[in-house]
């Protein structure tokens, strides 16, 4: 008797213990939750991580606290999502840089494989676009004009080794020429790349198609192509490269993971929250306003995403000699 009364005891004591997990389980979030940015307070970035914030916490009802890491080129804010606890209490916003910086510096070491992936939400892609006091008006044209006087047409979008510049890149390469065809001259972005194209110091940008909206209106830009998979609905005259026989799809974009380790079932709480949030109309209209494009990818097929982004992406900056050592 006293044998069964000690099965009967455990037996009870493992019921209550997997009541208690499945409780706390249905209880998730009981409490607030950070969200890790890597680019500072008000830039792109960190104005989708805020929004996609506001509108998941109404779901989960919990509040989500953003908080901005800023430094390393987005490693600093990378290396602190990979060492938190994997509970579901640290939820991080994840960029290109990703698959970018480990390329570049020996000393990082963080890539995509070092998370449990949630959600792509945005991707931005790069445009070739051309200055309208250039002997060139068409992507044909300037394409002929690329080859014909390799080293003479000045770009920029970035630094030397930012996103835009490896779009140059891979889109030289596909072309067959070499990636010095093109003279790159460093800015600090969309807003000093215009600034220098309309005082002729620049022949073309390679930045995401809408930061050109104003040099197209003024007539001063013209794009010619998208290195995206489909036309831009607020471009629809703007061609892909694919279109042109150019297999190029490349650009920024945002998603958001996890910690390695985190629980499925609140992989899948957060997933439900971010997917709502991204259908939101109040969301849909800011990433309009802000000429953001919208595209979603869940769990695996994001991570499918980062992992082929971060081979494409390593391919064109061992093209650019920009690889580490």
């Amino acid at each position: 008797m006293k044998i069964k009364g000690l099965i009967a005891g455990l037996a009870l004591a493992t019921m209550s213990v997997m009541s208690v997990g499945a409780a706390q389980a249905d209880e998730y979030p009981s409490r607030s939750i950070t969200m890790i940015c890597a680019w500072g307070a008000g830039g792109g970035s960190d104005a989708v991580a805020r929004m996609i914030a506001g509108i998941m916490e109404k779901d989960l009802g919990q509040p989500i606290k953003v908080v901005n890491q800023t430094g390393g080129g987005g490693t600093i804010a990378f290396s602190s999502l990979s060492r938190a606890k994997p509970d579901g209490y640290t939820i991080g916003q994840v960029t290109a840089e990703l698959a970018m910086n480990h390329w570049q510096n020996p000393a990082v070491q963080i890539t995509y494989k070092d998370f449990e992936p949630l959600a792509l939400v945005n991707v931005d892609p790069a445009s070739v676009t051309l200055s309208a006091t250039a002997p060139y008006k068409t992507y044909d044209e300037f394409v002929e004009y690329v080859k014909a006087n390799p080293g003479k047409v000045r770009a920029s979008a970035t630094a030397v080794g930012g996103i835009w510049h490896i779009a140059m890149g891979q889109w030289l390469t596909a072309l067959g020429l070499p990636v010095n065809a093109i003279k790159w001259i460093p800015t600090s972005g969309a807003g000093e790349t215009y600034k220098e194209m309309a005082a002729g110091g620049i022949d073309a940008g390679f930045n995401q198609l809408s930061e050109g909206s104003t040099m197209y209106q003024a007539g001063k830009a013209i794009p010619v192509a998208v290195m995206a998979d489909e036309r831009d609905p607020k471009y629809p005259d703007v061609p892909t490269l694919k279109e042109k026989g150019i297999d190029v799809s490349i650009g920024t974009w945002r998603g958001f993971c996890v910690p390695k380790g985190t629980p499925q079932d609140i992989k899948d709480r957060l997933n439900a929250a971010i997917k709502k949030a991204v259908n939101d109309p109040q969301f849909v209209q800011f990433m309009n306003d802000r000429g953001f494009g919208i595209q979603y990818l869940e769990g695996e097929d994001f991570y499918k995403f980062m992992e082929k982004s971060d081979a494409d992406l390593g391919a064109s900056i061992e093209a650019l000699g920009l690889a580490r050592k």
